[in-house]
């Protein structure tokens, strides 16, 4: 979803005036492509109508205020799909052709050759996704490896410091979001001067990260308001928890939750909300084991609707931790 700076509306908006020829990158597409894109990666789009695409093609396609880019299945009629498959909204308005892919500094590009590949791969991995005793056994084989390798990724790390962010950690946070993040830097560093950043006694909101040795930001969350973004909902919510890959499983989630929880109580917050997407189990957990429970129906109810019309793709489970007051 959304996470500060352009919403998903306006980017959608801005994307459908470009000419026709016209190429940039984007990020922020969602999940529609994972494993092949995650969180923060980026697509290259090339601004055309449909007559440049044909099966196998990765389309960026414009449902209402949201975008999403699948994989085109057929152009007569017009069908486009998932990676994994699922339920997709059928129909939709073509925005472009995504010609590349890239996380972090690695490119991928989709030429023309790919789409036979491509439209193999999906069917094959959308057949299998669709069953939930596949995706039991994935899950399973993933959180199997990731422990397997733990004691090794902790050992190349080393220690980690969880803290909160301050003003001098601008480029290491700036750095991890162009990787990792959804969210504008230009966002980012507003709010850690306007906000996260000042001193203690004038401190509204904050943001924690998990720092190595070197200084380098491998985990990240902050806990805001949302009345900035122009939706209504009170509170101050847990936000962007990403943590990278080489240290998942190490208690880093939790760490950082748990700092935000103790600077939120310190500032007199009555409580501390969170809003995740139903299918992210690993965050769930990590709420759960921290004392957050879910929120009355209205509260989630109102926050699904607030999120439908700011462009959000995704149905969204509402936690809530009271704190002391």
């Amino acid at each position: 979803m959304p996470s500060g700076g352009v919403s998903t509306a306006e980017l959608a908006d801005l994307l459908a005036a470009l000419p026709f020829g016209h190429r940039l990158w984007v990020r922020g597409m969602g999940r529609c492509l994972y494993p092949l894109l995650r969180s923060g990666d980026a697509v290259r789009l090339l601004r055309c109508g449909p007559e440049r695409l044909a099966r196998g093609d990765v389309a960026l396609v414009r449902h209402g205020p949201r975008l999403a880019a699948q994989v085109v299945l057929s152009t007569e009629p017009w069908v486009t799909e998932s990676l994994l498959g699922g339920t997709d909204v059928a129909g939709g308005e073509l925005v472009g052709r995504i010609i590349a892919l890239k996380r972090g500094r690695w490119v991928v590009r989709l030429p023309r050759p790919t789409r036979p590949a491509l439209f193999l791969m999906q069917r094959t991995l959308s057949g299998v996704w669709t069953k939930p005793a596949s995706r039991a056994v994935f899950r399973h084989l993933r959180d199997l490896f990731s422990g397997w390798t733990k004691p090794l990724r902790r050992h190349f790390v080393g220690p980690l410091e969880i803290r909160l962010v301050r003003p001098e950690d601008l480029d290491a946070l700036l750095a991890f979001a162009t990787e990792r993040l959804v969210v504008s830097g230009t966002f980012l560093r507003r709010q850690l001067r306007d906000r996260w950043g000042l001193p203690p006694d004038r401190r509204v909101g904050a943001a924690a990260g998990a720092f190595d040795a070197q200084g380098q930001l491998l985990g990240f969350a902050w806990a805001d308001d949302y009345h900035q973004e122009g939706l209504a909902l009170d509170g101050f919510w847990v936000r962007s928890l990403v943590v990278s890959p080489r240290v998942r499983r190490m208690g880093v989630a939790t760490a950082l939750v748990r700092c935000l929880v103790e600077e939120m109580e310190r500032q007199g917050a009555d409580r501390l909300q969170a809003d995740i997407d139903e299918d992210n189990t690993a965050s769930l957990r990590t709420f759960s084991g921290l004392g957050f429970r879910p929120a009355p129906d209205a509260l989630t109810t109102a926050t699904n609707q607030q999120w439908d019309a700011a462009g959000g793709s995704k149905r969204l489970v509402v936690l809530v931790r009271p704190l002391p007051g």
